[in-house]
């Protein structure tokens, strides 16, 4: 049986989802409070999609269903169900698209194992699994690499079962993957039985995020380096395509410049004219070939990066159709998420709690003095999962505050969110708050635009 078989078969096993499964990761989203730690990282990631991937991950490790239907393959079986969300991933892995690494590093009872990678110009993701006799759990903390990579790196699943596969993304913007690097990360765990403990708490919840966020005080049980080398027939893969089509969305003129195609996504770079009134934050959109195959938008990880120079996002990521045979591909876009640049700060008189102006979907419902600076409080419309804004707000002569956190709750029913927005250290009556977004718009007919 070859691998592309075997990987069909478990396919075949695992396809149905139990009944029990159905809609709990999306339950157990709800209800959960969310604290947001400051991260500068290119690009964005959908946190909620992200926190749903690693509860339905931790789940599947509770269901036999989907444990006997990797049984028979384990390797191949795990890695397919840890990109099962990713339909790039997936083809990759059908296709034999993946380097087998099998490097293992045994520290203190705890054992790390780099199993494989996928790896082109422009991405690489690395599958490894922590093992420890006695622990519940096992978390691997955020890497580091030498020598530094300038990309996008995202974290593996937290405080996940021993055994279970994890993995570290990085995403290049403005240069190619390297030929290697050495790859060191630490290692913590909860050993069976032992009770995570948490101080009682003391205090209102609105002065806990007024607050710096105590760093965690979690023993480090180990801590490894993986010297990784990448075969150059897997980050030669990639293709730029020149398109220079001139497409106008909302009045606003736009130059989709190129598409570039890789096996584990597909990039599509446009440019604003200079005389738009507002910056592109979002498209929705898809891709379809000469079949009417489609390919939408990546739902997770990094999809899409940033100008340097701009509030503008230049660079959207949809699932590849590397491994389709495609010749002609054209790209749908039926939406746009807007920053007008009127917009790009949102003043706040904070003694009476209003404000002229307001992202859409966003309603300011309280604006607390309190000892260690203002609490603002958001209502948002049910459709938006991230915040309105920035973790940086401005005085009136313009100098630039931080925010540590920032707290958000979901309503069961999803009609409505509230976001938690603490203005630390700050005395002032009023403030200029960083959006990120103004508004967002539909098409009636799409922007169809050939990119092969």
């Amino acid at each position: 049986m070859t691998r592309q078989d075997e990987y069909r078969l478990w396919l075949a096993q695992g396809e149905e989802i139990p009944p029990q499964l159905k809609g709990t990761a999306q339950r157990a989203l709800r209800r959960e409070k969310i604290r947001h730690k400051k991260q500068r990282v290119i690009g964005t990631s959908l946190g909620s999609l992200a926190a749903c991937f690693a509860i339905f991950i931790g789940l599947v490790n509770i269901f036999p269903t989907f444990a006997a239907a990797c049984g028979n393959v384990p390797v191949l079986g795990a890695l397919a169900e840890a990109v099962r969300f990713s339909p790039s991933l997936s083809a990759a892995v059908e296709n034999d698209y993946v380097q087998s690494i099998e490097q293992s590093q045994t520290q203190n009872g705890i054992t790390a194992t780099v199993e494989s990678v996928i790896v082109d110009q422009k991405q690489v993701h690395i599958f490894f699994t922590l093992e420890g006799e006695g622990y519940a759990s096992l978390s691997a903390q955020m890497p580091e690499f030498s020598p530094a990579q300038r990309c996008s790196i995202l974290g593996s699943g937290f405080r996940q079962k021993p055994g279970t596969l994890l993995d570290f993304t990085l995403d290049y913007a403005d240069q190619d993957v390297p030929s290697g690097f050495a790859m060191t990360f630490a290692v913590t765990g909860q050993r069976e039985g032992e009770e995570e403990t948490h101080a009682a708490p003391d205090r209102a919840y609105e002065d806990e995020l007024l607050e710096p966020p105590p760093e965690p005080e979690e023993e480090i049980l180990a801590t490894f380096t993986f010297d990784l080398a990448f075969d150059p027939q897997f980050t030669a893969q990639g293709e730029v395509l020149e398109v220079n089509e001139i497409f106008t969305l909302e009045d606003q003129t736009f130059t989709l410049t190129e598409a570039e195609l890789y096996p584990t996504h597909l990039r599509i770079n446009v440019e604003g004219a200079e005389d738009n009134t507002a910056w592109l934050k979002g498209l929705d959109f898809y891709l379809e070939n000469e079949d009417g195959q489609r390919f939408d938008a990546v739902s997770g990880g990094v999809t899409a990066s940033g100008a340097t120079d701009s509030p503008a996002m230049v660079s959207y990521r949809l699932e590849s159709p590397w491994f389709s045979s495609s010749d002609h591909l054209k790209v749908y876009i039926t939406g746009a998420k807007w920053l007008d640049k009127e917009h790009e700060r949102v003043y706040v008189d904070l003694e009476q709690g209003t404000a002229p102006w307001l992202p859409e979907g966003v309603e300011v419902t309280s604006a607390q003095r309190r000892e260690k600076g203002w609490m603002l409080t958001f209502r948002l419309d049910g459709a938006l999962r991230g915040s309105p804004f920035a973790m940086t707000f401005y005085d009136a002569e313009g100098k630039a505050w931080e925010s540590h956190q920032i707290g958000m709750t979901f309503s069961d029913d999803d009609q409505a969110g509230f976001l938690m927005l603490p203005l630390p250290d700050y005395q002032a009556g009023e403030v200029w708050l960083e959006a990120q977004y103004s508004r967002s718009t539909q098409t009636e007919d799409p922007v169809v635009i050939a990119i092969k």
